[in-house]
């Protein structure tokens, strides 16, 4: 029997020639849109997704739940990752984060 997955992912459609300067700039207006901030940029799983890049998004420092977000340039691919045990303003927030990225795409 297969595992249940621990999340779901949103993806976001990206265009093919979305270079990592322009979607840290897309990703820094879509966060301040919805009324996030940034806590953490890294990489994701170096070995599945070798040079992508990572975020956790965060209404409070003090607030538990965070929402994960990876672009991935090789895979040209971009989606946001929400564990099934996050409070519930990470699932209520994830769509209109998901919004906010998708109409500032349309922008460029």
């Amino acid at each position: 029997m297969a595992k249940a997955k621990k999340s779901y992912d949103l993806v976001v459609d990206i265009p093919e020639d979305m270079d990592k300067e322009t979607m840290m700039g897309v990703v820094a207006r879509a966060a301040a849109e919805t009324g996030l901030y940034i806590s953490h940029i890294g990489g994701y799983s170096r070995v599945k997704y070798p040079n992508s890049v990572h975020w956790h998004f965060k209404r409070d420092k003090k607030e538990a739940g965070l929402i994960d977000a990876t672009f991935w340039k090789e895979g040209t691919r971009f989606w946001l990752i929400v564990r099934h045990n996050e409070p519930q303003w990470v699932h209520d927030t994830a769509p209109a984060l998901k919004d906010a990225l998708d109409r500032a795409l349309a922008g460029i």
